[in-house]
């Protein structure tokens, strides 16, 4: 699916609901990747682009939709244990998963740049200006962002949070340089005002699939989300 395609599906979006629906749907996510998955506070309900996307597999396929919260941390073991038929919502596609689990087909293409207070990109603007003796990373906790930052830095002060939400309140306080994410998130943050930027989001220091997981034993529903995602688009 291209990049138009997939956000005009998205913009198209309908209220109508089957019937009656074949299954209940599970669906593993964290609810803390802005733009892809979030939950909204004030209603309770999941938001974003990877949650609309399975919202309208769902209504085309004929399945009753039902959201289990899971974390980075405990994302895999979660879906092992069967507490979810699949899970979505900004997952990379590395290699440990791609054994543990069944991957769809890439939805998404991007990388990981590092994210800094906005007028301080020159400061940190390669991997060797980051990892340097003062220069303080922050990352969160489990994922991919996590596991970028403990491969490559040495020098630089690396502390993880306890959750996903805290590295960009300690970007903006001050207490904190530099967070590595992926150019997905990152543009995002920026494009919010929020006084944070994206350090070079057109040259990520990786390439990184963004894919939905399904436990091993769906393959029958991973066959089909991915003809759904290849098949024209005219009625999402």
């Amino acid at each position: 699916m291209t990049p138009l395609k997939y956000i005009a599906f998205l913009l198209l979006l309908v209220i109508a609901v089957p019937a009656s629906a074949e299954t209940v749907l599970t669906v593993g996510t964290t609810g803390d990747y802005r733009p892809v998955t979030w939950l909204n506070k004030d209603t309770g309900r999941y938001e974003g682009t990877d949650i609309a996307l399975i919202t309208a597999f769902a209504r085309d396929e004929g399945y009753s939709l039902r959201f289990v919260p899971t974390t980075w941390p405990t994302l895999m073991a979660d879906l092992k244990a069967g507490h979810f038929m699949m899970a979505v919502g900004g997952i990379s596609k590395t290699e440990a998963r791609t054994k543990a689990a069944l991957m769809s087909v890439p939805l998404a293409i991007t990388g990981k740049v590092a994210l800094v207070r906005c007028g301080e990109e020159s400061q940190y603007d390669s991997l060797e200006a980051i990892d340097r003796a003062g220069v303080r990373v922050v990352e969160n906790p489990g994922g991919t962002n996590e596991r970028f930052a403990r491969a490559h830095i040495r020098t630089a002060t690396l502390t993880v949070t306890k959750d996903n939400h805290a590295p960009f309140a300690l970007l903006k306080a001050h207490k904190a340089d530099v967070m590595f994410t992926d150019s997905l998130e990152a543009e995002y943050r920026q494009r919010r005002r929020e006084g944070l930027c994206a350090v070079r989001p057109d040259a990520p220091y990786t390439r990184v699939e963004k894919v939905f997981l399904f436990r091993k034993d769906q393959k029958a529903l991973r066959d089909r989300f991915n003809a759904w995602v290849k098949g024209p688009a005219p009625n999402r």
